[in-house]
């Protein structure tokens, strides 16, 4: 199945990206709001302060918002992130 058919058969029309749709450099950005699951089966979420291939520092956020200090994550150790903030840097 081609591309075009997929997004036609699972939308019943064709749709493509949202409007505004991050790229992986831009979602990963210093200062974008991130919440990651590593392997362990916790959720971690914070602010992006910096990334590597190495892995991922996080200014880390508790869930009412206050800081709780900072941590790297290997991305060895990350199944899957949620992009919650996207900063528009077309200012």
């Amino acid at each position: 199945m081609d591309r075009e058919t997929f997004k036609q058969s699972s939308r019943g029309d064709a749709q493509g990206l949202r409007p505004g749709s991050p790229e992986l450099g831009q979602a990963f950005e210093r200062g974008g709001f991130v919440s990651l699951t590593v392997k362990s089966g916790s959720d971690v979420s914070g602010y992006v302060c910096d990334r590597d291939a190495a892995g991922i520092l996080l200014d880390v956020r508790d869930p009412s918002g206050d800081p709780g200090g900072y941590e790297f994550l290997p991305w060895s150790s990350v199944e899957r992130v949620k992009i919650l903030v996207i900063r528009d840097t077309s200012a």
